[in-house]
Order: structure tokens, then sequence, then C-alpha cells
């Protein structure tokens, strides 16, 4: 629903029926809209659903694209040429299409860096990887509402053995970016201006006391080390970017399956500790349960 919405005409822009019914209406006209949302929308209370909007057309205009001439040209900016506004569009497309796919584009470019880095990764490293991330997991179960009961339930030899396997690919693949970004830094001359590192500090101190949180007990030279760490990162990536051939095909459920089998794996266990049944059991009643929520 909204007021004052603009809706381009044109398939695939919108939810299957919305074009459809609005086609020949016109201004002043109200028309009932019957859609259907898409199967795979993330909100999966409303995917696949039917819905019925009223729609009051307000108004109505035809979108056509200009010749680009240098008449054209010379109307956007004096002195400006056909040739020269094409290669500014070409260049405004670019930016924001870069913009848009930029976590994308650094992810491939991780990936693509980890593999040519070949190193043996100490156990201990990972171990120590493994045991910040899953208490930073305890963390946000916390800050989610979960009870410290249940939290301290899932804090077991066990959970953490299970979450250390699941999660080394990706500690010891962040590893060899690690490395490799350090390694292009010191060969390209790539440095993190001091400046921006404490513009970063001040943006996270600000959204912690936003949250209400404090920031006594942290660790100035550790946080510093990790944000320069994060930019340093990011500017390599940027340089890397220029002279790499990349095709970034969002896929809008990556990186999902592999946290949640391991969250309804602990869960399950969880459930049969505390109830004295066995994992197949807790993981039918959580089924269940889900099959309820629904």
């Amino acid at each position: 629903s909204g007021d004052d919405v603009e809706v381009v005409l044109g398939d695939g822009r919108y939810m299957e029926g919305l074009v459809e019914g609005l086609l020949g209406a016109k201004v002043g006209d109200d028309v009932v809209v019957s859609v259907s949302f898409p199967e795979g929308l993330r909100d999966k209370t409303l995917a696949g659903k039917k819905a019925v909007f009223d729609v009051t057309v307000k108004e109505a205009s035809h979108r056509h694209i200009p010749e680009v001439t240098d008449e054209f040209a010379e109307k956007v900016r004096k002195g400006l040429t056909a040739d020269a506004l094409k290669e500014e569009l070409r260049k405004a497309v670019d930016q924001e299409d870069a913009k848009e796919f930029v976590n994308e584009r650094n992810d491939a470019l991780g990936k693509a860096l980890a593999e040519v880095v070949d190193v043996d990764v100490p156990d201990t490293l990972v171990t120590n990887q493994a045991r910040e991330k899953f208490a930073m997991m305890m963390t946000d179960f916390r800050d989610q509402g979960m009870d410290d009961n249940d939290i301290k339930l899932q804090i077991t030899p066990e959970n953490f053995l299970k979450y250390k396997n699941i999660s080394k690919d990706g500690i010891v693949r962040d590893f060899k970016i690690s490395m490799a970004v350090d390694e292009v830094a010191r060969m390209e001359g790539i440095d993190v201006p001091a400046d921006q590192v404490d513009e970063q500090i001040g943006a996270l101190r600000k959204e912690m006391a936003e949250a209400g949180q404090s920031d006594e007990d942290m660790d100035e030279n550790s946080l510093r080390a990790k944000v320069e760490s994060t930019l340093q990162r990011r500017l390599v990536f940027d340089y890397l970017s220029e002279y790499a051939d990349l095709d970034v095909e969002y896929d809008d459920n990556a990186g999902q399956e592999l946290d949640v089998d391991m969250l309804n794996d602990i869960a399950a266990e969880s459930l049969a500790r505390e109830k004295g049944i066995t994992i197949d059991e807790a993981k039918a009643e959580i089924q269940a349960g889900a099959a309820e929520a629904s």
C-alpha cells in the first residue's frame, strides 16, 4: 500500500498482475488489481500469497528517450558534446552498478585470492577464531532476546566443536585473503589514511551509544587494528577490481544455508538434552513448531 506511488509499466518490474491490472486505465479511474507475490520473496509470510489493491489513477505520462545529439548535449551543459555526454553517462552507470554489487564483487575477488594462496593454516589459529566467532554468536542470541539459561545449554564442548568444523573453511579462507591483501597492499603501497580510521571508529562509537551500549571495555588498539584492516581490504579490492574480469551473479540465498543447518542442529541437541529425548525426536518437535507458526 502507499500514496502517490509511481508505477512504470513494463514486464518483470513488479509482482505478477499489477501491470496487467493497470493497462487501459485512464486518469481518474478507480481500479481493483489482483496480484501474486513472488515465490522467492524474502518475507516468507508473503511469498506466493494473493493480494488485492484498490488503485486510483491520479496521473499518467509517457516516457521517451531523446536522441543524444550535440544540440541536446548543449542543452544539458554549455559546451558539452554528444560523445562527451555519452561517456559521462556510461561512467555514471558503471559507478552505480559498482555500488550496487560491491559486496558480491568483493566476495568474488576474495575467493579468487584465497584460491591462489598456498599455505597451511595452523589449527590453533582456527580454534581461536572459531572461539571468538562462537562467543559473538552467543552474544547475538542474547541481544535477540534468548533466555540466558537457553544460551548456557548451547555452550558445550560438543556444540563448539560442531561450530568449529562448520566454520573452519571460512576461517581458513579469510586468513588466506588477509595474507594476500597484506601482500598486495605492501607491493602497491596502499595505505589507509589515519583520518579514515578515526572517522570509522567515531561512527562505531556513535552506533554503540545510540544502541545504549558502553564502549568502556573496548580495546582501543585492537579496535583500531580491525578497522584499519577492514578499510585496507576495501582499498585493495577497489584496486584489484580495476584489473579483474568479473561477472557477478546475485544469489538471494547465498551464505544462508550453512548457518541455518548449523543452528538447527544445535537447537535440536539442546532440546534433546533438556527434555531427555532423542535428537530425531527433538528435530521433529522443532519442525512441528515451525509448521504451526507458519
